[in-house]
């Protein structure tokens, strides 16, 4: 049994106060590596937040869920024992956090601050309509950035190894394919998000903002 209802959670990581002592060994050692201090701050907030969230959903000690993957080498819930999936995409100070239960999920966000796209990588990652569709754009950014959260979303729902030009996305929002919908999530101007669900789930949007978070 599984429910046809998948949470997406989004929260400014501003608004979020750092608890390392939530964190996991490995995941203080993952951050140990980020050299950037905005992009520490960043990492250990969606980490604290992601967390805290689940803790609410399994009624379970933050500190004490454990982490590991599924057989598709997907991010899981590996204590306590449950069948909630979860995945979790951050970018340019926002956190996006799809949940469900004993469905496959897959979230991505990027922020276009900053961001460039170049035809070699428009070639590598896109089919050639998808990229045929880009370059014929008024706005080559965020045709060629909608294209690809779809693209990552819906291969972190899948899991295991998937040439990203394999599966074409182009389509109105959502777009299904091999029994997933992919939805874009519209978070306002310098963003591209999308969710990744089994068909005919319904997605529940909550924005998480201000000092509640």
């Amino acid at each position: 049994m599984f429910s046809r209802s998948v949470d997406v959670l989004v929260a400014d990581l501003a608004d979020v106060q750092v608890d390392e002592d939530l964190l996991s060994v490995a995941e203080l050692g993952r951050a140990l590596g980020i050299a950037s201090p905005a992009a520490l701050r960043q990492y250990l907030a969606a980490h604290t937040w992601l967390r805290q969230r689940l803790s609410e959903y399994l009624e379970h000690p933050a500190a004490e869920i454990e982490f590991g993957e599924d057989e598709h080498g997907k991010p899981a819930i590996v204590v306590p024992d449950t069948g909630l999936s979860f995945n979790l995409s951050y970018s340019g100070g926002l956190a996006v956090l799809a949940i469900g239960f004993r469905v496959a999920v897959g979230v991505d966000i990027e922020t276009l601050e900053g961001a460039k796209v170049n035809p070699e990588m428009v070639h590598r990652v896109l089919s050639r309509p998808e990229a045929d569709t880009v370059f014929a754009s008024s706005d080559m950014l965020k045709e060629f950035y909608k294209l690809w959260v779809r693209k990552e979303a819906m291969a972190k729902a899948v899991g295991g190894d998937r040439e990203m030009t394999a599966t074409n996305v182009l389509g109105v929002s959502p777009v299904s394919r091999g029994g997933f919908d992919i939805t874009d999530v519209n978070l306002g101007e310098g963003f591209m998000a999308a969710v990744t669900v089994p068909e005919g789930c319904s997605i529940e949007l909550t924005m998480l903002m201000g000092a509640s978070v």
